[in-house]
């Protein structure tokens, strides 16, 4: 039993590479629709940043309240993802996951603001069933990610003002994929092998904006990657035993710069380009004492960084009413050769639009979210990740706001 266990913790880490867990197919497992008005213009919100979400999309932004601000939203998503692997259609389940947003602003004097913001801009998952042809390489990654960040920001100049924040945040990362006979090799229906662990680790970022003239802006934001050893357990409905387990994980660092112009009272057009390093996850350590003679199991990722395009319009009426819309272009960060369908990961298209109205000192705003790709994978290490993928998610992403 010790060795069929031993086996299948081998053959276990090996897949991990690819079971990292991603809220929609694209840009590794990040997520950035943090913000309802952000999130209809494609997410190009760094140059712009004026409201309480700047303490996430770019804290240099806070400067611009001239009073308290707090901020609650919420992030509603359906993913939809389909499979075919050696001529058998799977898909994935259709569950709603729900990603809350609190954010707060309390601007000190006309030069000095503070920020405190709980989101979730990492994680979400992915079921694909214990059933499915594809249950040996991955029937469950999952995500629990949650950041709450103090940030400060100063005005240097009535023009150009700079922010800093930090980040404490927590993951829980879940992994499950099926059993498979020792001597064929073959997926055993039903079976699974599960990996469960969190840890808490730290983050923190810079922004600057720049605004030299009331109908441009620009905004830059960096925010640097956390790193996480996981300490949990593996689990199996056929294995007799459980074992301790810890991995390492971690979150990678990301730019974003945009440019905003304002050609008539009320406009607001935006383009950012942000960046992910993924290219930093190469080689992550599955530290185990079941695997005889070593407590330490390399797994290999190689993921590539990708960008991420965004471009969105805004129109406020002077009755208050807002009209949003917005694109965004999320580049895969996985190449075929460690593709596996835990993350399914391709180049995915956001279409964006949303409808808010100022009322006085509050303002709320809904926007919807549809997302589609295609990939064909063909080279994997995994055969049973070569195959044809499909992706359409639906989301919805409501805020509220309220100034005192």
């Amino acid at each position: 039993m010790r060795s069929f266990q031993t086996r299948q913790l081998i053959i276990f880490t090996a897949a991990l590479g690819g079971l990292m867990p991603d809220m929609a197919c694209a840009a590794g497992y990040y997520l950035p629709n943090q913000d309802a008005f952000a999130t209809s213009r494609g997410n190009a919100f760094v140059a712009t940043a004026d409201s309480a979400a700047a303490v996430f999309y770019n804290p240099a932004g806070m400067t611009q309240l001239e009073r308290p601000q707090v901020q609650a939203g919420a992030y509603a998503i359906v993913l939809g993802n389909r499979a075919t692997v050696q001529g058998e259609e799977t898909e994935a389940k259709n569950e709603l996951q729900v990603v809350p947003s609190l954010y707060y602003v309390q601007p000190f004097n006309d030069r000095l603001s503070f920020g405190f913001g709980l989101n979730s801009p990492w994680g979400l998952g992915t079921d694909w069933g214990r059933d499915s042809n594809m249950s040996p390489v991955v029937t469950e990654a999952r995500l629990l990610f949650a950041s709450a960040t103090s940030a400060v920001a100063y005005k240097v100049t009535d023009e150009f003002s700079i922010g800093a924040s930090f980040s404490v945040n927590y993951a829980d990362l879940t992994l499950e994929q099926g059993l498979r006979d020792p001597g064929t090799g073959a997926g055993i229906p039903g079976s699974y092998f599960r990996y469960n662990g969190d840890d808490i680790g730290f983050a923190g970022a810079v922004g600057l904006r720049w605004q030299p003239h009331e109908q441009h802006a620009f905004g830059l934001n960096y925010q640097t990657g956390s790193s996480f050893d996981l300490n949990g357990k593996t689990e199996s409905n056929l294995l007799a035993d459980d074992s301790s387990a810890g991995m390492e994980f971690m979150t990678p660092d990301r730019v974003a710069v945009g440019y905003s112009y304002r050609p008539k009272p009320g406009w607001n057009i935006e383009a950012n380009i942000e960046w992910l390093n993924w290219d930093s996850l190469n080689t992550l350590n599955v530290k185990t004492s079941t695997v005889p003679g070593t407590d330490t199991v390399p797994v290999t990722f190689d993921w590539e960084s990708s960008f991420i395009y965004e471009i969105g319009a805004s129109y406020t009426t002077e009755s208050g009413y807002i009209f949003a819309i917005g694109y965004d272009y999320n580049e895969s960060s996985q190449p075929d050769t460690n593709f596996t369908p835990g993350v399914c990961d391709a180049d995915l298209q956001w279409l964006n639009l949303g409808f808010g109205r100022k009322c006085g000192d509050h303002q709320w705003m809904l926007t919807y979210q549809f997302g589609y790709s295609n990939r064909t994978v063909d080279g994997a290490t995994e055969p049973l990740a070569n195959g044809r993928y499909k992706s359409r998610h639906n989301a919805l992403v409501l805020a509220w706001q309220q100034d005192f």
